[in-house]
């Protein structure tokens, strides 16, 4: 995906770290057993987020051992000790989503950077194979969100609603597909489960392709790149940042709003970390970039909500 979604470290325990640090190993590792020991250097945190959350809802309790770092023998590094589908899913997730931003980058990409992307696609494209194999509803769902992407983005009547919609709906089909793929704790409970876990992906989706967006408004304005900050309709660049502000934020309270309706779980306050800590401080960093003379509230609490 995008990469926003991670910890804030300075506001875990050292413990929650260590947890935290054994699903990012363990994804690491699920990703070199199932697909190749190259496919370990497309794991990112939005994947491990989804893990984390997967192993959150499901009834099995990891254990952590230390084990060597495939990279660096000499570093030892936390795991754990389980055969969990949350694995598995979240490393199909990986390589399905590196796949198809690789298409897109070979589409959007300068020609210079276009013959890397073509020597990496056989790789890519096997590693895809075999997790949509194993994951086809995945792969039906991230390649959906593609299409509708590029659709919406070469609309001349795109609105910003319609721009960042496909990435939320991948969101949401994505975190309610753990309803039916993970052993829940309350499996009577499966469908109001399936339903907060879809709304809260659509406004986590809709949170990332946004805070994207507006990462890439300076380069996208210089290059005339596309942009749902820079289509008709939206404020001039002075007076975006109170726009944005608003707009993420109610995204990130509708996201946290839905994931207080699920039972917590042992990584509730990792979860709650990202969403309350690490993607407001993000959010406030891209937005301080927009409007560097003025200092952005960009608090997401429960008072707010």
């Amino acid at each position: 995906m995008f990469g926003y979604i991670r910890i804030d470290r300075a506001n875990l325990l050292g413990k929650e770290y260590d947890a935290y640090r054994g699903v990012y190993c363990s994804l690491c590792r699920q990703l070199g057993r199932d697909y190749s020991i190259f496919a370990r250097f497309i794991l990112s945190y939005d994947c491990t987020f989804y893990a984390l959350l997967a192993l959150d809802l499901c009834e099995e309790t990891p254990c952590y051992k230390m084990g060597r770092c495939r990279f660096n023998p000499f570093k030892k590094c936390p795991y754990a000790n389980s055969q969990s589908k949350a694995f598995s899913l979240a490393a199909a997730l990986s390589v399905i989503l590196a796949y198809y931003k690789l298409r897109d980058n070979l589409l959007d990409s300068p020609w210079y950077k276009r013959w890397v992307y073509r020597l990496l696609q056989p790789f890519f494209a096997r590693w895809r194979r075999k997790a949509a194999k194993n994951y086809p509803q995945i792969d039906e769902i991230v390649r959906t969100m593609l299409e509708r992407q590029i659709k919406a983005e070469r609309d001349p009547a795109c609105v910003l609603d319609q721009a960042a919609d496909p990435t939320a709906t991948m969101l949401a089909e994505m975190c309610g597909l753990l309803a039916d793929e993970i052993s829940l704790r309350k499996p009577l409970e499966k469908e109001r489960t399936r339903r907060i876990l879809r709304s809260m992906g659509y406004f986590m989706g809709r949170w990332i392709y946004l805070v994207d967006a507006a990462d890439d408004y300076r380069g996208d304005k210089k290059h005339h790149g596309f942009n749902p900050f820079l289509l008709s309709g939206m404020p001039e660049e002075k007076a975006l940042a109170p726009y944005l502000q608003a707009t993420l934020n109610h995204a990130l309270s509708e996201a946290l709003l839905s994931y207080g309706l699920l039972e917590k779980g042992r990584f509730d306050r990792i979860i709650l970390n990202v969403l309350q800590s690490s993607c407001v401080s993000i959010q406030k960093n891209i937005i301080s970039q927009l409007n560097p003379d003025e200092e952005q509230d960009g608090e997401v609490n429960e008072k707010s909500l």
